[in-house]
């Protein structure tokens, strides 16, 4: 009996994975849809040690591509990695954890959560040490 009820229980999370797959390929928001993000025309921030201020040269530049690979640029950093998306509400929130940088010696790997309305564009960046305001344009089917 033993063998039935683990069976039975891997048959259930296999449904379950299939329809949670199902599900998020047909919501419009994720379905191949690329991003291109920049606080450039926006306030840019930056903290260091609990202390923040504003820094005209702090412009990020963020992207997301359909196949969700995560990109975070500002200054002399770039972060890059897999990204995973989900919908909240009227709200697309993607997080990227142990983004590996992208540009120089390698650098740290780093974290970094964007949330935005794709409808709006409008949304906010948090990717140390960059805490900002950013405008996203969507770029359907790509």
């Amino acid at each position: 009996m033993p063998t039935y009820a683990a069976g039975h229980c891997q048959l259930l999370r296999m449904i379950a994975a299939s329809a949670g797959a199902l599900a998020l390929a047909g919501t419009p928001a994720l379905a191949a849809t690329s991003y291109t993000c920049s606080n450039a025309e926006l306030l840019r921030v930056a903290c260091a040690d609990a202390a923040c201020e504003v820094m005209d040269e702090a412009i990020l530049t963020v992207a997301i591509d359909g196949y969700d690979r995560f990109t975070v640029c500002g200054e002399a950093l770039c972060w890059g990695g897999p990204g995973t998306r989900q919908v909240s509400g009227a709200y697309e929130i993607v997080t990227g954890v142990g983004l590996k940088s992208e540009m120089g010696d390698g650098g740290a790997p780093n974290d970094a959560v964007l949330a935005f309305d794709p409808k709006t564009g409008m949304g906010t960046i948090l990717a140390p040490p960059f805490y900002s305001p950013i405008q996203c344009l969507v770029h359907p089917g790509e």
